[in-house]
């Protein structure tokens, strides 16, 4: 939950403090490396949280980072990590690699890589349908 105190920003605020344009702000919203505006259309405002990230992605950027590094970037969690004993899992049978991909917070999805080139286009469609599906979650 929010403070009470904390400060609300417009975009023409988070574009004024960070250089991007409105069109960029959306395009993060949108392809998820930034949280959705809290209200809806013009009456849309965001927190500090907002504007930390784009300061983050603004910093990423400026070092020369693509788009694809910067997601890897932002999934890094942050401060010491908890120590978990994880079980050893079963060795993949020679020669089968799998790929992992995170469209979104506490999902994951495995295919294997052969699998993963089969489906080409429809496997976007799904890792965009898995992050609008956990988009409605929040609150």
């Amino acid at each position: 939950m929010r403070g009470m105190t904390e400060t609300r920003y417009t975009i023409d605020d988070l574009v004024e403090k960070t250089g991007f344009s409105r069109r960029r702000i959306r395009y993060y919203v949108a392809e998820g490396l930034l949280d959705p505006p809290a209200g809806r259309g013009r009456g849309g405002f965001y927190f500090d949280s907002h504007l930390e990230r784009l300061l983050e992605i603004r910093r990423l950027t400026d070092q020369g980072l693509r788009l694809a590094a910067i997601r890897e970037r932002l999934r890094e969690p942050r401060g010491p990590r908890p120590r978990v004993e994880e079980p050893v899992p079963e060795p993949a049978p020679a020669g089968e690699r799998w790929v992992r991909f995170v469209p979104a917070d506490g999902v994951e999805i495995h295919l294997r890589e052969d699998v993963a080139r089969r489906v080409g286009e429809g496997l976007r469609d799904l890792l965009r349908h898995a992050r609008s599906l956990t988009k409605g979650e929040e609150g």
